[in-house]
């Protein structure tokens, strides 16, 4: 699509040009070769009759007409993305939609699977994909390519509405065979830890937080990329982890377990939703979550 001789597809091109400054990132973000890139580049030097971005030495630098450009763009592919691309109706038992879904495996596990499960039995030509939350991902969401994000209320997105689905809390959990019973200060920190982060950040858990916030100090003997491992760390060793209870509950049935209360009140656990707020108006996603909402009131 063209206008005023623009090809508007240039635009998401140049958006990664502008916030990734570097072609071969700008490409992968894109999912785009480094050659077709490199050939959008020119194509937007020549439209704009500016060099956009310079390289000097081994980075490049943006033009003052690329960064007047930035916010400009930013403003105009959310729009597109979030009003005008989803505006119509929605009609879940023909229209083919595909949801992007932020969520841990936490949430996939306790609430999302089971409305996926759900939406194929009323929604045949709806597809999903599920991406844990980083950093990425963040900045994904603020561009509006993300549809939904399930987080808890900590690690909620500013300026964007957070909608309650369920409530959790902290247990610590422990191998059957360790034959531990009370599990109070004194014994949690004398024992080794398995522990679970998130992202290339390595983001720590609510739990890690208020643990180290107080400045106590742990033995943490195996480190993880996703609460889901954690129980395989801990069967057959004397090593705790702590985890959300519901989830604690379904590795139960899984492995040989146990849960102890913590011996002190953690931050509670409060589990939402979050969709970037161009796209209130958005039919597919008004559907969605209610589909969630409605799942999650199970768990009340």
């Amino acid at each position: 699509m063209r206008f005023d001789g623009l090809d508007l597809n240039l635009l998401v091109a140049l958006e990664a040009l502008i916030e990734e400054r570097h072609v071969s990132a700008a490409a992968r973000r894109i999912h785009l070769s480094q050659p077709a890139v490199t050939g959008a580049l020119k194509r937007l030097r020549e439209y704009f009759n500016d060099e956009l971005l310079v390289q000097r030495g081994r980075r490049m630098f943006l033009t003052p007409k690329a960064e007047a450009l930035a916010e400009p763009v930013h403003r105009a592919l959310l729009q597109i993305r979030g009003e005008i691309t989803r505006a119509g109706s929605f009609d879940p038992a023909t229209t083919a939609r595909h949801f992007v879904i932020a969520a841990s495996d936490y949430a996939y596990t306790i609430l999302l699977a089971n409305v996926i499960a759900k939406a194929a039995t009323i929604a045949p030509a709806v597809t999903f994909e599920i991406i844990p939350p980083n950093e990425q991902v963040n900045e994904r969401f603020d561009r509006a390519e993300i549809d939904l994000l399930l987080t808890v209320d900590r690690f909620a997105l500013p300026d964007h509405t957070f909608t309650e689905l369920w409530l959790d809390e902290e247990v610590i959990i422990s191998c059957e065979t360790a034959e531990l019973e009370k599990i109070d200060a004194e014994t949690f920190f004398a024992c080794g830890h398995a522990v679970a982060t998130f992202g290339i950040e390595r983001r720590a858990s609510i739990a890690d937080n208020h643990i180290d916030r107080f400045g106590w100090k742990r033995r943490i003997e195996v480190q993880l990329p996703e609460f889901g491992a954690i129980c395989q760390a801990i069967v057959g060793t004397k090593r705790l982890a702590t985890m959300h209870r519901r989830y604690a509950l379904h590795f139960a049935q899984l492995y040989p377990i146990k849960l102890h209360p913590t011996w002190e009140p953690f931050p509670k656990i409060i589990e939402g939703m979050q969709w970037h707020n161009v796209r209130d108006s958005d039919p597919g996603l008004q559907w969605l979550a209610e589909l969630l909402i409605d799942g999650s009131k199970k768990l009340q």
